[in-house]
């Protein structure tokens, strides 16, 4: 009977480790989707900062917490980083990968890695 329930909680343990990954990955995929509408609305020449694009970016942060600010930091960092490496003359793994193709969606695709 022992075995039964220890069988029954590392059940309920790996249930919940996969869904705090899902959770986690659902986050991440919400951020690097943000991100990909801030370029598109530039891109467009959509008003920055509307109402709209405030609300879901609070959105996010309600749901993910700080934790979504700080990442959108470290995506911006990583950009950075690739540009000035780029200015450089230096090639990255971005450049290598893809080539004189790439668009500022394809850099976002490549640089935020769901985990």
């Amino acid at each position: 009977m022992f075995t039964w329930f220890k069988h029954r909680a590392i059940d309920r343990e790996l249930t919940q480790i996969l869904d705090e990954h899902q959770r986690v990955r659902g986050d991440a995929a919400m951020i690097r989707d943000f991100l990909l509408r801030v370029l598109a609305d530039n891109r467009d020449g959509v008003e920055k900062f509307s109402d709209e694009a405030l609300e879901e970016a609070a959105a996010i942060i309600d749901q993910v917490g700080p934790g979504a600010f700080y990442w959108m930091t470290d995506i911006a960092a990583q950009m950075v980083t690739l540009s000035e490496a780029t200015l450089r003359g230096f090639s990255t793994n971005v450049s290598v990968e893809l080539g004189a193709k790439a668009t500022e969606d394809s850099i976002v695709e490549m640089v935020v890695i769901l985990p």
